[in-house]
């Protein structure tokens, strides 16, 4: 099975995603042989279930696009917020950071928890939380 590489960031107690890029080539050779199958003339029976993988497989993409964005700022940010000096002289962005903090290490809980890609592109408002 595809599974993401997770390691431990810093002293942080919580995970990161690392080496995609295999991956994503996987997933770029799928998506490609999914919607050459769809727009087969001979998909009949098979319709339905193809476009509906072809659908998953751009989802999955599209989530691990915006996930790496979003790790970046939070890897940026985390040693800032991190320091109680900065959570008392910035409380309204601190509160903010505290939110998405959350939202990021439970994400990342549940994929280190279970790294298979397809399992993780079924993590309910995985994409949506990205956003």
């Amino acid at each position: 099975p595809l599974e993401f590489v997770t390691k431990e960031w810093r002293d942080t107690g919580t995970h990161i995603i690392g080496g995609v890029d295999e991956v994503q080539q996987l997933l770029d050779d799928h998506i490609v042989k999914a919607q050459t199958m769809v727009g087969s003339p001979f998909i009949g029976p098979h319709e339905q279930r193809t476009t509906a993988w072809a659908n998953k497989l751009v989802l999955i993409q599209d989530a691990i696009d915006m996930w790496l964005k979003v790790q970046g700022v939070w890897q940026y940010l985390e040693p800032i917020f991190g320091s109680e000096d900065i959570m008392r002289q910035m409380p309204k962005e601190g509160k903010l950071f505290k939110e998405q903090d959350a939202m990021w290490r439970d994400i990342m809980k549940k994929v280190n928890a279970n790294v298979n890609v397809l399992a993780v592109s079924d993590i309910p408002g995985l994409l949506e939380s990205f956003k």
